[in-house]
C-alpha cells in the first residue's frame, strides 16, 4: 500500500504562478574590499605568489652580471682567497641576492653577495642565491642594510659609496635609509670628498679605525689651507702600512708639503718681463696659484689685445710646442 505523504495538511498547497518561477542562481557573497588588499587572506595570496622569490636556487655564475655601485674600497678579488677556501670545504652557506636583468631574458644582476659570487666563480660551481624584482631604489637600500649588518663599512667606505649614489641621481632620503645615516652625516660626508681626490683616498683605504670626526677635521684643514691633496705624500706609501697607519703618515705630511707650496707660490709670484727682438719691453707674464697673466706696457696694449682676441689659436700651438719638448726631455 502506498505510503502517505506524511507533510501533507501541513505545507501549503502548491500554487499555478509558482509553477512558472525559475529558481533564483545562488551566488557567492562579494568580499567587502578592504579584506582584497589587506588583512590575512592577502597576506596569505601574496606569500603564495612569493613563494618563488624566497626560495634559494642554484644559478650558473655566468649568467650573473656585478654591475652595481661599489661599497667597498680596493678590488674585490684582493682578499677572497680565504673565502673561497671556506665555501670549497664547507659549501656556501649564506645565499646571495640577485634581480631579474630588466632587459636581458634568464640574466640577472647582483645586489649583494658580490665577494661571495667571485669566490664561487673561481670553484666553477654555481652559486645558491635569492632572486627578487627590485626597483634600483629598493635594490641600493638591500645593498647598504645588508653590508651593514654583515660588516659595518668604515666611515670612508660609507663616504665614496654616498657619493656614487649622488652621483647616480638617488634622492637624498634613499641615500640616508641606505646607509642608516642622517643628513648631517652626509654632510660631513660631502665635506671629505670635496677635500680629497678619490685617487688619494683609495691610496689610503678604508681606514677603519678612523671615525668620521677625524676624516671631517682633516678635510676641513685641507679645504682652509687651499692644501694640494695630490702634493702630500705623492710616494707610494711603505709596503706593509694598514690603511690606518697610511692615514697617519699622510696626516704627517701635510707640514712639509704646505712648506713647499708656500715656497712655490712665492717663486712663482715674481712676474717675467717679455721683450721684442728689437729689446722693446712689451709686458709682464705672472703666474700665481696656477693662473698666468700678461700686463703689457702702455706702449703695448694694442698687442695685448691682439693676444687675446687670436688666444685659440696661439695657445694650442704654444701648447704643442710645450708637449714636444717635453716629450724630447
Amino acid at each position: 500500500m502506498a505510503r502517505k505523504n506524511m507533510f501533507e495538511g501541513i505545507s501549503p498547497p502548491a500554487r499555478p504562478e509558482d509553477a512558472a518561477k525559475e529558481p533564483l542562481p545562488r551566488t557567492n557573497p562579494k568580499m567587502p574590499e578592504v579584506f582584497q588588499s589587506a588583512g590575512p587572506i592577502a597576506a596569505i595570496r601574496n606569500d603564495l605568489r612569493s613563494v618563488a622569490s624566497r626560495s634559494v636556487q642554484d644559478i650558473d655564475p655566468d649568467l650573473i652580471e656585478d654591475t652595481g655601485l661599489r661599497d667597498r674600497i680596493g678590488a674585490i678579488g684582493d682578499d677572497i682567497a680565504d673565502l673561497r677556501d671556506s665555501i670549497a670545504k664547507h659549501g656556501q652557506q649564506v645565499p646571495i641576492l640577485l634581480r631579474p636583468h630588466p632587459k636581458l631574458s634568464g640574466r640577472y644582476l647582483v645586489v649583494y653577495g658580490r665577494r661571495r659570487l667571485a669566490a664561487i666563480k673561481g670553484l666553477g660551481t654555481t652559486v645558491k642565491a635569492l632572486i627578487r624584482t627590485l626597483s634600483d631604489e629598493e635594490a641600493v637600500l638591500a645593498q647598504g642594510q645588508e653590508n651593514n649588518l654583515r660588516k659595518d663599512p668604515s666611515f670612508l667606505e660609507k663616504a665614496l659609496f654616498a657619493g656614487d649614489l649622488e652621483e647616480a641621481g638617488y634622492d637624498a632620503r634613499v641615500i640616508q635609509d641606505a646607509l642608516n645615516v642622517n643628513r648631517s652625516h652626509t654632510s660631513h660626508m660631502r665635506k671629505v670628498r670635496e677635500a680629497f681626490p678619490r685617487d688619494v683616498l683609495e691610496r689610503i683605504g678604508a681606514a677603519p679605525s678612523v671615525g668620521w670626526k677625524r676624516w671631517y677635521e682633516l678635510a676641513v684643514k685641507v679645504i682652509e689651507q687651499k692644501i694640494d691633496a695630490m702634493s702630500v705624500h705623492p710616494e707610494p706609501f711603505p709596503a706593509g702600512l694598514t690603511s690606518d697607519q697610511r692615514f697617519d703618515a699622510w696626516m704627517k705630511a701635510i707640514p712639509s708639503a704646505a712648506s713647499a707650496h708656500k715656497a712655490e707660490s712665492s717663486r712663482s709670484a715674481a712676474a717675467v718681463i717679455v721683450k721684442a727682438t728689437n729689446g722693446l719691453e712689451l709686458g709682464a707674464v705672472g703666474l700665481k696659484k696656477g693662473r698666468l697673466s700678461f700686463a703689457s706696457t702702455a706702449e703695448n696694449v694694442a698687442f695685448a689685445g691682439w693676444l687675446h682676441q687670436n688666444a685659440d689659436t696661439l695657445f694650442p700651438r704654444l701648447h704643442e710646442e710645450f708637449l714636444a719638448r717635453s716629450r724630447k726631455d
